[in-house]
């Protein structure tokens, strides 16, 4: 009897590479273009109307400042980016811990929540040198400036995600007599998760924003202590070397949780590309 059995053709795997390939291009030449035409025309209207250095440097001016002192710069900004990250990690879990009673205890979000609400408030750079005079210099400091920063976001969202649960889903669970904790897990928890990755957003942002504020008032290291060494000196090259090279790392963060979201909730409608 003739053996009628054969093997399907599998998916050849260059038709994925590329789509991933077409993929990565389709979201890193926009920003690369624009790039390119601002950069060109900064460059053209400081040379048309001669502006001075001291008030806005020329890109190729900020270039160069970045290469001759790309050793401090880049050394100075390793600083501020584990501040950073402390903070924001710190301030992320204290912020998700919290939205998560806040979600489960009407009674506690209504007594504690106005007070986190007022502290949000209040200016870092007030905020900042009391800090500073608590824990002294060093590190700590500029980690708790930046923990307080990245606190709110998360636990706001965190609530309001944990509250956001499909009805009929948790009727489901209620039916099959699932446990508080599995509820939690199962149920509550991955329906938060796109609000959580909305806060963990903006606390990336904020953390740099604080580690770098908090190094204004009190700091001999870090990309803030360069920006105000630079003013002082009147060295703006420096100054917007020093802006840039934050910029990138809270751009090049931001990515870090963008990536992580894309990775943990595909699912999501907000992960699926545009029609």
């Amino acid at each position: 009897m003739t053996d009628l059995t054969s093997q399907a053709p599998a998916t050849p795997a260059p038709a994925r590479t590329n789509d991933t390939l077409r993929s990565v291009i389709s979201m890193v030449w926009p920003p690369l273009l624009s790039f390119v035409v601002v950069v060109t025309l900064w460059e053209w209207a400081i040379w048309h109307w001669q502006v001075p250095s001291y008030l806005v440097p020329a890109p190729s001016a900020i270039w160069k400042a970045t290469w001759f002192n790309h050793g401090s710069i880049f050394g100075e900004a390793l600083i501020t980016m584990v501040e950073a990250a402390a903070g924001f990690a710190i301030g992320s879990f204290a912020g998700a811990v919290l939205g998560v009673v806040f979600a489960y205890s009407q009674l506690m979000s209504r007594a504690f929540l106005p007070y986190v609400i007022a502290a949000n408030t209040i200016p870092v750079v007030g905020i900042a040198p009391i800090i500073i005079l608590w824990l002294g210099n060093g590190m700590a400091p500029k980690i708790a400036v930046t923990a307080l920063l990245s606190f709110f976001p998360l636990a706001l969202n965190m609530m309001k995600g944990m509250q956001s649960y499909d009805r009929i889903i948790a009727d489901v669970f209620h039916v099959a007599a699932a446990s508080r904790w599995q509820t939690f897990w199962k149920m509550r928890l991955p329906g938060a998760l796109p609000f959580v990755f909305v806060g963990l957003k903006l606390n990336i942002t904020f953390a740099v924003i604080g580690a770098i504020v908090a190094e204004f008032v009190q700091a001999n290291r870090g990309l803030g202590f360069v920006i105000m060494s630079s003013y002082k000196m009147l060295n703006m090259p420096r100054l917007w070397a020093a802006m840039v090279v934050s910029a990138i790392m809270g751009v090049a963060l931001f990515a870090v949780v963008a990536w992580l979201e894309r990775r943990l909730i595909p699912w999501h409608g907000s992960m699926r590309e545009p029609v």
